[in-house]
């Protein structure tokens, strides 16, 4: 029988298809109409495509050098894709324009370089104009202070943007949930995360599952599998490629003979320790390929150590969608895994 990867390949074929310097606030950023819509409890929905992200900015200085740091910030290299794509696609308008159909859009940076502001600093708010917003206030008395503003914080608004971005997927995904696939991840690893309709079990086998979601466009799965904790090198980069290598050419085959997934050597792994609801997790991401074939793509997984049975869970979410940018659907897979939990 044709493996489910296999299948996903033809399918596509076929078709052809913020830390120092943030503060955190909500409200209407100086705009009465803004406030009294508050008050009135009337908040529209947000608009814009997912992972654009409109710069409100004097548009010589967005194109000069006061907008470079700005620029190297929020349209930074997305990490682990096969070809480079930014973190966010950016919209740059001048101040006029935010009211023309501009203030409902899911992620807005205001710039102001004013010399009535004795310091630079961001102002972080949520849901403004529009529900879920992201909506950052950048203030700065001169383009040198704004220049140093975002080389000192820049990383952690884009990072307020992403986790608005993981947001709203999350609540999306808690509407629709695939509450028998969620059922078992919980059963058989002892974690819980959000699943969402659209996925089913492809396999299950001794501590290994394969769950995916498949699309006239694209691929998205979740391998889950546990192995025992062996000392300080189990969270090592080298220690969790192994144990993915292991798995993956057991329970993963390709569509040729002798073909199985592994992870691409060519390329330097990230690898990043980081808390998620809680829990020390150990995100590794890094582009797979099916040795002795022509398929490949992005992953990311999410690791975790769970004290009470001795054992290291792993939550590696994979995409396949060959001529397609990956960002997007890399990003939602991060939602998911932003969902892991130990199960108590």
């Amino acid at each position: 029988m044709m493996n489910k990867l296999f299948r996903g390949f033809l399918m596509i074929t076929l078709i052809g298809v913020l830390a120092g310097g943030c503060k955190t606030d909500s409200g209407d950023s100086g705009d009465s109409g803004g406030k009294k819509r508050q008050q009135q409890g009337v908040m529209p929905s947000v608009t814009g495509k997912t992972g654009e992200l409109v710069v409100v900015m004097d548009t010589s200085k967005f194109n000069g050098k006061t907008g470079l740091p700005v620029k190297q910030s929020l349209s930074a290299v997305f990490k682990g894709l096969p070809q480079a794509e930014p973190i966010f696609d950016l919209v740059n308008i001048p101040h006029r324009a935010l009211d023309k159909g501009f203030r409902t859009h899911r992620n807005v940076l205001r710039v102001d370089v004013d010399k009535k502001y004795t310091e630079p600093k961001f102002a972080v708010k949520k849901n403004v104009f529009a529900s879920p917003q992201t909506f950052v206030e950048a203030q700065a008395p001169s383009d040198s202070a704004l220049k140093r503003l975002f080389e000192n914080s820049g990383d952690d608004v884009a990072q307020r943007f992403v986790e608005g971005e993981w947001n709203r997927y999350i609540n999306l995904y808690r509407g629709m949930r695939k509450q028998g696939v969620m059922d078992h991840v919980k059963n058989k690893f002892g974690v819980s995360m959000v699943i969402p309709k659209g996925y089913s079990l492809d396999k299950d086998t001794t501590h290994f599952s394969w769950i995916a979601k498949e699309a006239p466009r694209y691929t998205q799965a979740f391998l889950v599998y546990k192995f025992p904790y062996s000392g300080e090198e189990t969270f090592t980069p080298g220690y969790l490629a192994q144990m993915r290598n292991r798995f993956t050419r057991r329970f993963v085959p390709g569509p040729s003979p002798n073909s199985y997934m592994t992870i691409e050597t060519s390329v330097t792994p990230h690898f990043e320790e980081k808390v998620v609801n809680g829990h020390t997790v150990y995100e590794f991401r890094s582009l797979w390929k099916v040795q002795n074939d022509f398929m490949g793509g992005p992953f990311v997984s999410y690791s975790v150590f769970d004290e009470s049975t001795g054992n290291v869970v792993t939550v590696d979410g994979f995409v396949y969608a060959p001529r397609f940018d990956k960002r997007n659907y890399v990003r939602q897979v991060e939602a998911i895994l932003q969902t892991l939990e130990l199960a108590r």
